[in-house]
């Protein structure tokens, strides 16, 4: 008996996981290329921003995504991955950007820089995830 109670409650948290993964947004992964200025992008990256999932694979400069965001959040965006390049600390970022839909989406953004050994910034990667719509467009957080 009581071993059928159990396989009933694992039968039921393995549906209720799977009726909430299926709810949940696609996140988008994404690595720039700094010297090169080539953003390359998973398609959920490319569906959040509005373009092209073949394109964003193969590369994009960082410009393409840039002009996808709020022109009221563009700035604190651009600065926020500046202090997080010249620091080489992870940042934090909500923002809006226009997705395929040509709506704007709050989304929210976890990046981080890399450097080679002579302490140049090459590589720039993170996740973009779509935020709740009621999320609150904060201030910008470099982490220490």
């Amino acid at each position: 008996m009581f071993y059928m109670e159990i396989k009933q409650t694992m039968r039921l948290a393995r549906y209720q996981t799977q009726a909430l993964a299926a709810d949940l947004p696609d996140a988008g992964f994404f690595t720039w290329d700094v010297p090169e200025n080539v953003v390359y992008a998973d398609s959920a990256l490319a569906s959040l921003f509005g373009l092209d999932p073949v394109a964003t694979e193969k590369g994009l400069p960082i410009e393409n995504y840039l002009d996808r965001v709020h022109p009221e959040d563009l700035p604190r965006l651009a600065k926020t991955i500046s202090d997080s390049i010249v620091a080489h600390r992870p940042q934090q970022e909500v923002y809006r950007v226009l997705n395929i839909h040509e709506k704007y989406v709050t989304v929210s953004s976890l990046g981080r820089g890399f450097r080679d050994n002579n302490g140049e910034p090459v590589r720039y990667v993170g996740i973009v995830i779509p935020a709740d719509e009621g999320t609150e467009i904060p201030t910008s957080r470099v982490f220490m």
